[in-house]
């Protein structure tokens, strides 16, 4: 972020409270050495952590297994041009 790009940091408590309201997010990982996107539901444990509820023998689970991901979930208003 650069100082007037128009973004912000979040903190923590500010990103749970938007995590607990969207009900799609993403997990971000390296398939065949190139980016690679899943949509996931989750939800969100009481400590804060993201909980997904898969098969054992899902292609999100064989991705993943052992590896680096990252998980994202936004909100977009495209009528006001803003989200997070």
């Amino acid at each position: 972020m650069y100082r007037n790009d128009g973004f912000r940091e979040l903190g923590r408590q500010e990103c749970l409270r938007l995590l607990a309201k969207v009900p799609v997010g993403r997990i971000v990982h390296t398939r065949h050495a190139l980016p690679a996107v899943l949509p996931v539901n989750f939800a969100l444990d009481g400590d804060g952590a993201v909980l997904l509820c898969t098969s054992a023998t899902s292609e999100l689970v064989r991705a993943i297994d052992g590896a680096v991901v990252a998980f994202e979930a936004d909100e977009v208003d495209a009528v006001a041009h803003s989200g997070w």
